[in-house]
């Protein structure tokens, strides 16, 4: 955490920063490392269908030119290209012959290589791997079918095309060419010009029997994408892929109910800035499925952190019960004076006749009913320590509750001393009010400034913090709060006796009407 160091900082803000800093150490120490997953979508189709142009559309803000085939004219996709996250571009040449075998990186590239130079590599062990910081290739919450629930890299493979007259990988089976063991979806792309051609009818009856026996996260998926399609035929090229696909998968004695297909139609030459934009939100959104939100990766491994914290350590109801018990605190302030009297409409009169001890009964009774609480409700007032071993617990046991603490103490002292001078009221007591003003106003005017300060506006904020979606969302707006708050006080400490423009804030921006 840095500081301006033309402002350096006072006592508050010091002992604010060392319990953030502290914080952002044990939260460094608990984040679980990112590691390679099983899950994979891979990405099959023809020869110069339009596989590699897809994927430069999808992901090319997180890709330099010289990682990424730099035409689909070329047959530069020798090796199954494997994409996945890295927090910058690399592209490296690795031995996996497996999705769920550990990768042997052999060597980091500096540009993509053409076909000649990959030539002794075996495309049924090696493949090419690009890293980028496309958040949405993280999985947060593991990979869905290994029981660690570590954040894993999810991965999108682009197969060489087949018909390329080159390569035994390319022209091999379906089986050999697509099937993983732990898929995600298939993403299915084809040219206009050859979606009824019989090699693309052969190859997608092959994958429609795989889809039925192939396991999926969830059901199967497939993502059919149909490149080069004119605008003004694209609805009539998706029922002809509809009228494909489905008999043929109940061909297989797949339930047409229990495949999720999603059409794309299209031609990227043609597509505006906006369309490109919607058919990327539109295109992960499908490769995501239902699994959209428990699989939509934070950009930090922070975030992911956060989000997997025990319900135990979720700081959200001890936000709420501070929220609340300040404006319990609150309440009872403004009913403890009324009228400018402490006990309102109680008088030396009314007391007339009565012991010593029926009388201090009498004047107590009728407190009570007007502060409209149990006796000594203030005394139970219970502030709660996180959790064992909470990454928080530094920051709020030592900003948190001490500032709490400090605002709460000056008003359970009046209400403790209003019950003592009550409890002590003398039988001969010319003038009650008057003797209570004399007792009481310092308590009550130091409670007054206590329940008013820079931090239970804070706290008068938390309602707002709270609304916010995700927990790493709340903690940042309540850090930022925090901070402002911490800085404030320690200005406001340094200058308030001096008056001025500072005093001036104070009144206007903090103190209650």
């Amino acid at each position: 955490m840095t500081t301006d160091t033309d402002t350096p900082l006072l006592p508050c803000s010091l002992a604010l920063n060392a319990s953030l800093q502290q914080f952002a150490a044990q939260l460094h120490q608990q984040t679980p490392s990112l590691s390679d997953g099983v899950l994979t979508a891979r990405v099959v189709g023809e020869f110069s269908a339009g596989k590699t142009r897809l994927l430069r559309e999808l992901m090319q803000e997180w890709i330099p030119p010289a990682l990424f085939p730099l035409s689909s004219l070329e047959r530069q996709t020798r090796l199954p290209l494997e994409i996945t996250y890295g927090d910058t571009p690399v592209l490296s040449l690795i031995r996996r012959e497996r999705d769920f075998q550990t990768a042997e990186v052999l060597d980091t590239l500096d540009y993509f290589p053409g076909r000649d130079e990959l030539q002794g590599y075996d495309p049924f062990t090696h493949r090419l791997r690009l890293a980028i910081p496309e958040s949405r290739l993280i999985l947060p919450g593991g990979d869905g079918f290994t029981d660690d629930t570590d954040p894993k890299r999810l991965f999108m493979i682009d197969t060489p095309g087949w018909n390329s007259g080159e390569d035994a990988l390319a022209d091999d089976s379906a089986q050999n060419l697509w099937i993983g063991h732990h898929n995600l979806a298939l993403v299915y792309v084809s040219h206009a010009a050859r979606l009824d051609s019989q090699l693309n009818a052969d190859r997608l009856q092959e994958f429609m029997q795989l889809l039925v026996d192939a396991d999926f996260l969830q059901q199967p998926r497939l993502l059919f994408v149909l490149t080069h399609c004119p605008r003004d035929e694209a609805e009539r090229a998706r029922q002809r892929i509809r009228d494909r696909v489905e008999p043929l998968w109940q061909a297989t004695g797949g339930d047409i109910a229990k495949l999720e297909l999603h059409l794309f139609c299209l031609d990227f030459q043609t597509l505006s800035p906006d369309e490109l934009d919607d058919f990327r939100k539109t295109f992960w959104s499908a490769l995501l499925g239902s699994a959209e939100q428990p699989l939509a990766p934070p950009s930090d491994p922070w975030v992911a952190a956060i989000r997997q914290w025990p319900d135990e350590w979720q700081i959200d109801p001890y936000l709420h019960q501070t929220h609340t018990l300040l404006q319990r605190a609150r309440t009872l302030l403004q009913q403890a004076v009324q009228a400018d009297q402490f006990v309102a409409g109680m008088n030396t009169y009314r007391l007339i006749g009565l012991d010593e001890t029926k009388m201090r009964a009498k004047v107590r009774q009728h407190w009570l009913r007007q502060l409209d609480c149990e006796a000594d409700e203030w005394n139970d007032w219970q502030l709660q320590v996180l959790a064992p071993g909470h990454p928080l617990a530094a920051w709020w046991e030592g900003y948190w509750l001490s500032n709490l603490e400090h605002t709460l103490n000056p008003i359970q002292t009046l209400f403790r001393r209003t019950d003592a001078v009550i409890s002590q009221l003398p039988l001969d007591t010319p003038d009650l009010q008057a003797h209570l003003q004399s007792e009481l106003a310092s308590y009550h005017a130091a409670a007054i400034r206590a329940g008013n300060s820079s931090f239970t506006r804070l706290i008068d904020l938390i309602p707002l913090v709270l609304e916010q979606t995700h927990p790493e969302q709340r903690l940042a707006t309540l850090f930022s709060l925090v901070l402002l708050e911490a800085r404030y006080a320690d200005y406001r400490e340094r200058y308030m006796s001096s008056g001025g423009i500072l005093n001036w804030l104070y009144r206007r921006l903090f103190i209650w009407p």
